[in-house]
């Protein structure tokens, strides 16, 4: 969607003047490979500009009057854009995800979560440019080292990791245990795939290992018997993940996760 050392090109939209200015402000200052190409005031000018500039990322308001975002985004048969819903209201969540939304950002936008926002926006740029390495059978694989020995093992046969000052235990669908020594931080990097997700200081979790989310006790309940805590900063984070993973799962079915107080994923 775009070409190598050029800008990514931005279109914002918000009904309200203010809220465009503040979302460009932040781009300007806090992500410099974005440059905000136009911004618009409603859905009908939005749909206009889509069209003429062919923007890479679209930054999106929900709540507009006579046409709301997530109604405009129902107007593209295709999409060649990423989609980041900025808005007031948490309760849209499921909606945006739904229509494939790449991230979704609270008013006022945090900094540091634009941030975040735009590196993954630009690390998935780059993947899309790079040809696809072909992967060994079974999938990726991490080689552990650990007193002598050596283990390569499948990302799809991690249920977690659990971090223990500078050591990293990985817990195995087979019941096995490996720790090596190395921090939780380098484990991530090394990890990098969109089937994990660090819900807490100690903890990376595989995704498809959670069988149900409490919103009660802000925890996950893995399929091998395992409650696994998630930090207060980071729930909303792992609600939209797991929203996320069941869309990719069940299509259109989606998730319930706002009224449930524990909810069951598998």
């Amino acid at each position: 969607m775009t070409k190598e050392n050029t800008p990514i090109r931005c279109l914002v939209v918000d009904d309200e003047m203010h809220a465009r200015q503040a979302i460009c402000r932040q781009i300007e200052r806090h992500c410099p490979d974005f440059h905000v190409v136009q911004t618009a005031s409603s859905a009908v000018e939005a749909f206009q500009l889509v069209n003429e500039l062919t923007p890479d990322v679209v930054f999106l308001d929900v709540q507009m009057p006579h046409e709301t975002g997530l109604q405009l985004l129902d107007r593209f048969k295709e999409r060649n854009f990423y989609v980041v819903f900025c808005t007031t209201y948490h309760e849209y969540a499921v909606e945006a995800l739904r229509r494939r939304a790449f991230d979704y950002l609270l008013k006022p936008v945090d900094q540091d979560d634009l941030i975040a926002c735009a590196k993954k926006i630009i690390h998935k740029l780059r993947i899309e440019k790079e040809p696809s390495p072909q992967q060994p059978p079974g999938g990726k694989r991490i080689e552990l080292i650990t007193s002598g020995q050596r283990f390569f093992v499948r990302h799809s046969e991690i249920l977690y990791v659990e971090a223990s000052g500078s050591y990293s235990t990985f817990y195995l669908s087979s019941g096995r245990r490996i720790t090596v020594s190395k921090n939780l931080k380098r484990i991530e990097v090394m990890l990098q795939d969109s089937i994990f997700c660090r819900v807490h200081n100690s903890f990376l979790v595989r995704l498809a290992s959670v069988q149900s989310f409490s919103h009660r006790n802000g925890t996950l309940h893995l399929t091998n018997g395992k409650d696994v805590p998630i930090a207060v900063r980071k729930k909303e984070h792992v609600r939209k993940r797991l929203i996320q993973l069941m869309i990719d799962v069940n299509g259109d079915a989606g998730m319930p996760l706002a009224a449930e107080s524990e909810t069951p994923l598998i």
